[in-house]
């Protein structure tokens, strides 16, 4: 959550954070602690993609990434969402 104070985590979405739900990088039930360092935001579509696809979040120091499914992309690249963690420009 500390990565996208903005709203989705998800690449290219656009929601805002009160539309968003915590969603655990490392599930809990394999041991993932319920902690800032282990959430995301997510919207409702996105989190309900999470939980029923091939889509694979990770932490990479502090941001969130996420790996595609193999028949979305072969090379499965991670990609992050840039439109929440976009830095202003200095004027």
């Amino acid at each position: 959550m500390q990565a996208h104070p903005g709203g989705c985590c998800f690449p290219r979405c656009r929601r805002k954070p009160e539309h968003c739900q915590a969603h655990h990088v490392v599930p809990w039930w394999a041991g993932g602690d319920t902690k800032v360092e282990n959430l995301v935001l997510l919207c409702e579509h996105h989190h309900r993609l999470l939980h029923n696809s091939d889509w694979k979040p990770r932490m990479v120091n502090g941001h969130p990434e996420f790996t595609p499914p193999a028949h979305l992309n072969p090379w499965r690249r991670p990609r992050t969402n840039t439109i929440h963690t976009a830095r202003p420009r200095a004027a």
